[in-house]
């Protein structure tokens, strides 16, 4: 509590009386703090009564004075807020905070009367003179005369504003709301001041990346592509380092149909920073779409790889690896998602398989085991489905490297056994192929493989090494 007492009390200005008033405000707050509202209002009350230049403490009490009490209705004062924020704002004309929380105090809780209006509008046009190019004011000010009709006076503003010296973009910015409110889309004068605004957005804001997105924007949208390259090429000779926009230029530069400077853009923002997802991203749908599937693939790992992804995006991607005689890539991209998920029986499964093909066996052989162990503990409904076949198969080829022949032997047996002819005949083609073959090596049942041998070519013609091992 002392330290709430505490970093309250800057809140009043010293004066002759600063220990008496501090202790009271002290007092208010240890009111408040027990929610005890009354008392809290009237000591707030006299705290402000000795301290009247204090604005924090006027907000203070005004907010009290305004406060809804479920069990006691009667509490609310709105009038008494209002005076309590008027005294404050007709005393203090050159505090812009007050004048503008007075005006829209008034607005809000006193819409319809006519005399409240009347005096935000006073309020309101003595900080337009007082502040004449400060956004905050000349926006409340004309959506107030819109509100009142009269359209002449917001008009005045907007043209005195578009009129403006400032080299500050936040203030040309801040007219898009205002011309937005005054002019319908179909209004030829919409697109004519709204492209005076942005035209001085951009000569005095281009070195901010929000603002050179936001002017790029508008050109894309408009059809002029080539002013919105521009604004981001202009951002870019001003920010270098601004990998996001390079990424967007480079991107733009693809939907403008140049897909040769896209393409360089692209790689040459993650030869500056490899983690930007976007760019790799970018570039997987260009190869994509160029049917360059391995330089897509490579870029699809690399999203994946900066910005993570279920076991179920992983896994696609490294089977299309493995697809593609890349073990080494899909082995590296289930490492790090093993990481990210240590008891997924998918990952641990294809990451075995990539294991095996990238000629670590004996990591193969252990991650074999692991993921089968992890598929009969977990509590995922298909987990079985990672133990298929091809897990199978792959499974027997770890066992025939270690030598442990038996046991691939019944392993692909139990794989063929667990396959279906009629949708599977593929998978049962290169379980009964593996089978002969680990036979054939051992030199025994040779007639049994030379039987599965043909019947896997009758199921598979395109098997090559079922071919191959009958020849």
């Amino acid at each position: 509590m002392r330290s709430l007492l505490l970093w309250t009390l800057p809140l009043l200005s010293l004066s002759a009386d600063q220990t008496s008033n501090l202790e009271l405000y002290a007092k208010g707050v240890l009111a408040e703090q027990a929610q005890d509202w009354p008392k809290a209002r009237e000591i707030y009350q006299r705290t402000l009564a000795q301290d009247s230049d204090c604005y924090p403490l006027v907000r203070k009490v005004a907010n009290i004075q305004n406060l809804r009490l479920k069990n006691k209705p009667s509490f609310q004062d709105i009038p008494a807020a209002t005076a309590t924020l008027r005294a404050f704002a007709q005393k203090n004309r050159q505090h812009l905070s007050s004048q503008l929380h007075y005006a829209a105090f008034l607005r809000q809780f006193a819409p319809d009367d006519e005399i409240a209006r009347q005096a935000a509008l006073d309020t309101l046009e003595l900080a337009d003179k007082n502040f004449p190019q400060n956004s905050a004011v000349f926006a409340n000010l004309t959506s107030l005369y819109e509100n009142l009709e009269r359209r002449a006076d917001s008009l005045r503003i907007l043209e005195r504003q578009l009129k403006s010296k400032s080299e500050d973009h936040s203030h040309w910015l801040s007219l898009i709301p205002v011309i937005k409110t005054l002019y319908q889309a179909d209004d030829p004068a919409y697109n004519t001041q709204l492209d005076l605004a942005m035209s001085k957005v951009e000569e005095y804001g281009l070195h901010r990346a929000d603002i050179a997105r936001r002017v790029s924007e508008y050109h894309r949208e408009r059809d002029r592509m080539d002013q919105a390259l521009a604004a981001l090429q202009t951002h870019l000779a001003l920010a270098p380092s601004s990998h996001s926009l390079r990424t967007r230029l480079g991107i733009l530069h693809l939907s403008n149909k140049n897909e040769i400077e896209g393409e360089k853009v692209l790689r040459e923002v993650i030869a500056i920073d490899p983690e930007q997802a976007l760019a790799h991203s970018s570039l997987a749908k260009l190869y994509t779409k160029r049917n360059e599937l391995s330089l897509a693939l490579h870029h699809r790992a690399e999203v994946l790889r900066i910005r993570g992804g279920n076991p179920e995006d992983a896994i696609e991607v490294a089977d299309e690896y493995l697809a593609l005689d890349q073990p080494h890539e899909a082995r590296i991209l289930l490492e790090k998602f093993r990481f990210d998920y240590p008891e997924s029986p998918g990952i641990h499964a294809r990451l075995a398989v990539a294991t095996l093909r990238d000629g670590a066996t004996q990591n193969a052989a252990r991650l074999f085991r692991q993921a089968e162990a992890l598929a009969e503990e977990s509590e995922e409904e298909d987990a079985a489905q990672y133990l298929n076949a091809d897990f199978q198969i792959e499974f027997a080829q770890s066992l025939i490297k270690a030598d442990d022949l038996q046991a691939a032997e019944t392993r692909l047996r139990q794989a063929a056994q667990g396959l279906d002819l009629d949708t599977q005949p593929k998978e049962y083609s290169r379980a009964i192929t593996t089978l002969a073959k680990l036979w054939l090596d051992q030199n025994k049942n040779e007639a049994p493989a030379k039987a599965l041998l043909q019947r896997a070519l009758l199921l598979d013609p395109d098997n090559e090494t079922a071919s191959s091992l009958l020849e």
